[in-house]
């Protein structure tokens, strides 16, 4: 009889816990990517082909980098042909970034990357599976999307663009001309001497 109570208190003390242990697991939600700016986006693709068959077709392609400019671009077409060329200065003059690779079917992908910010979801919830006290996944999420929607060309979160050679080389220069190679003047400390006021 006593045997017995013995087992039945140890199962049940396992059971507990167990229990007591599944109850302690974090779930992923509740601390994995809270409040970053990032959640809030989402990222999709588009790709548009259009032929280099005809000279009208070089047109419709500025006509449509124009309208909306593409990330990048794909050309695949052999670099003597006129319209091949054509298509290149097109994309060179809005500045679009290209990849051409020589093939016989004359035609040209735009690719477009669409970055678009969701808004918050405000709405409290409540974890019940917390022993660290983190706060709930939502927590931040409003600072985070005032951080995003500041930003206006949302490409810049998923590729962002690096310095032109022009504000390097402006950099460089503000940072030798400061730094490394100061100016010496009448009122720099090393030159610094005192000097009496005339008083009238």
């Amino acid at each position: 009889m006593v045997v017995s109570m013995k087992k039945q208190f140890s199962l049940f003390s396992m059971v507990v816990l167990v229990g007591l242990s599944a109850c302690s697991v974090v779930q992923r939600e509740a601390y994995y990517d809270r409040g970053q700016p990032e959640s809030l986006l989402d990222v999709s693709s588009e790709e548009v082909s259009m032929g280099l068959g005809s000279i009208s077709s070089v047109d419709a392609l500025s006509a449509a980098v124009e309208k909306d400019q593409p990330t990048r671009a794909e050309l695949r077409c052999n670099s003597g042909e006129s319209r091949c060329n054509a298509a290149m200065e097109v994309l060179k003059l809005y500045g679009v970034e290209y990849n051409q690779v020589a093939a016989s079917d004359s035609k040209v992908t735009l690719i477009y990357d669409r970055v678009v910010a969701r808004d918050c979801d405000n709405r409290y919830i409540d974890s019940h599976n917390n022993p660290y006290n983190l706060n709930h996944p939502v927590f931040g999420c409003s600072n985070s999307s005032n951080m995003v929607q500041m930003v206006t060309d949302k490409r810049q979160f998923i590729r962002p663009a690096l310095l032109g050679f022009m504000d390097g080389e402006k950099a460089v220069k503000n940072h030798r001309d400061a730094y490394l190679n100061p100016p010496k003047d009448d009122n720099s400390s090393d030159n610094y001497t005192l000097k009496s006021v005339k008083q009238d």
